[in-house]
């Protein structure tokens, strides 16, 4: 749908003015304070919503004015009538070409309507992530913002993973273990059971060592003994009777010493207690190296893990993205060369910003248009910042694909595009006048 006809009376600075467009694109000149914005204004006013109508909408002096669209489909009127200082009231009526009027006509124009159909050059004015999601509006098989939502968690949550890793990574560089170090712990336990045992052992063979001292000592002392008796019967002959009976007794107790002594264990080792006594010592030592290389070994495998996490979180983030960017790929954006980046929009692999004036303008022209299937109309205010190439760009554009392009420019030749003075087409005023 386009305007065929525009109907306009005391809206603002026009009086009365109709205007029937020749092409595609619809160029509203003349001097300054003539009245093309109030056309630009009341084509606005009479699609879209009472909050975007100023305060003042009817010409001073007049009591009531009116906006009408021939749409050719749709005849839209909007009416407003002054009640007071700065109030006044609209009605809003939508009618097909059969006269039947649709009972809920605001609705029906929203329908029509995109969000850059009124400004589209808004676009280019736009910071870079505002443009990015205009654009992923027109990408409807892919969530955008549950795909923000999921990478804004998974961000936060692979943040805080990777700052737990970076605090094991240095509490692990904190423990130093020498490449020496025993690998398990030693039990002071089991040493001192092991050293007792030895002190045991070894208290043993000195006891055996003193009771073979004591029975060769009194061995020595018998055989002295009767050595002495010997002599004593060499001497005292009427002794011998009585000495050998000594002699046979002591024999028979030598006998049994030798038996005895035969029973004595003489060839046992003793046990080197000082190596236990000094394994006892470094095994505190031994232990702490072994507690912490346990330690550094579990704060290496929660970092490992920890670093898992963070690395699936980054694939996620980075899946998502490309998920979106194949979204984007596959969409059919207005523009050829026209891509999506989380934060910005690019013309041809450039930031968008960094495009000429003309790629901007055609770029915000055809989004706008494609937000505005339906209505092929769109509104340019400030027109004349626009020089030759510009306006050649927007002319093409408006015949290429069919969208008529409504825009204001200040011309005081009175010979480009449907001239306004004072609040009328000039052409209508001459006619009038003659």
């Amino acid at each position: 749908m386009k305007i065929v006809q525009f109907n306009a009376e005391n809206i603002k600075r026009l009086v009365a003015v109709e205007i029937r467009p020749d092409g595609n694109l619809v160029e509203i000149t003349g001097r300054n304070g003539q009245g093309k914005t109030s056309i630009l204004d009341a084509i606005w006013w009479a699609l879209d919503s009472n909050k975007v109508v100023q305060s003042k909408p009817v010409r001073d002096g007049a009591d009531s004015g009116y906006v009408r669209l021939d749409l050719g489909e749709y005849i839209v009127t909007k009416k407003f009538k002054v009640k007071g200082e700065d109030e006044f009231t609209t009605t809003l009526t939508v009618e097909n070409r059969d006269g039947a009027k649709y009972s809920s006509p605001v609705e029906l124009l929203k329908s029509f309507l995109g969000d850059l159909t009124f400004d589209p050059l808004a676009f280019s004015r736009m910071k870079a992530r505002d443009q990015v999601t205009a654009l992923r509006a027109m990408v409807p098989d892919f969530d955008f913002a549950a795909a923000d939502d999921a990478n804004d968690k998974d961000f936060k949550a692979r943040t805080d993973v990777n700052r737990t890793v970076r605090d094991l990574t240095a509490r692990i560089e904190a423990i130093q273990v020498p490449a020496s170090a025993p690998t398990e712990r030693v039990s002071a336990a089991d040493l001192l059971t092991e050293l007792q045992h030895a002190m045991e052992h070894n208290e043993g063979i000195e006891k055996e060592r003193r009771r073979r001292t004591s029975i060769q000592g009194r061995i020595v002392q018998l055989r002295e003994a009767n050595e002495t008796r010997r002599e004593d019967i060499r001497k005292l002959e009427q002794r011998i009777a009585d000495l050998n009976g000594g002699i046979a007794a002591a024999e028979q107790a030598i006998e049994e010493l030798h038996d005895e002594l035969d029973g004595v264990k003489d060839d046992v080792e003793p046990i080197d207690t000082a190596s236990i006594r000094e394994r006892i010592t470094t095994a505190e030592e031994a232990n702490r190296y072994v507690d912490r290389r346990v330690e550094r070994e579990r704060l290496e495998a929660e970092a490992k893990r920890q670093q898992e996490i963070s690395d699936g979180l980054t694939k996620a983030i980075d899946d998502r993205k490309a998920a979106a960017a194949k979204a984007v790929r596959e969409a059919k954006l207005p523009v050829a060369g026209l891509e999506l980046t989380e934060d910005a929009v690019l013309l041809n692999g450039v930031p968008f910003n960094q495009a000429s004036d003309a790629e901007q303008l055609r770029v915000s022209i055809a989004v706008a248009g494609a937000m505005n299937p339906r209505l092929r109309v769109i509104r340019v205010r400030d027109g004349s910042l626009l020089d030759d190439e510009a306006m050649a760009t927007l002319r093409a554009y408006a015949d290429e694909n069919d969208m008529q392009i409504w825009i204001e420019r200040v011309d005081s030749s009175g010979k480009v595009g449907v001239v306004i003075e004072d609040g009328m087409v000039a052409a209508a005023m001459r006619e009038a006048a003659e």
